[in-house]
C-alpha cells in the first residue's frame, strides 16, 4: 500500500519499485515534455500515491509534423495504476 494509507511497501524497502529499463509488459503512457523536474514529480507523486512497479525515463517520437521530439514516457507494471494515474495526476 502507499505510505500515505499506513502500511510500508516492501518494494520500497528493498529500492525496487522503479526500474530503470523499458520492460516490454509495462504499459505506457507519455507526457510531450522534457524537463528534468518532471520526472522529479512524477517519482514522487508515484511513490506517494501508487504501489506497484514503474519506469520513468526519456525517449523520442514523431510529432504530426513528423519532428523528432523528447518526451517522458512513463510504465506501469499494473494496468489499473496507469489508469489511475490518468485520472489523478494533477499535471498532466
Amino acid at each position: 500500500m502507499a505510505i500515505k494509507n499506513g502500511k510500508p511497501n516492501p518494494l520500497n524497502y528493498f529500492n525496487l519499485r522503479r526500474v530503470e529499463f523499458a520492460a516490454p509488459h509495462f504499459k505506457y503512457d507519455s507526457i510531450n515534455d522534457f524537463k528534468p523536474n518532471i520526472a522529479r514529480n512524477l517519482d514522487l507523486w508515484i511513490r506517494d500515491n501508487l504501489n506497484g512497479r514503474y519506469y520513468i525515463g526519456q525517449d523520442l517520437t514523431l510529432d504530426h509534423n513528423n519532428s523528432i521530439i523528447y518526451i517522458t514516457r512513463i510504465g506501469f507494471e499494473q494496468e489499473k495504476e496507469l489508469s489511475f494515474f490518468k485520472i489523478a495526476y494533477p499535471q498532466k
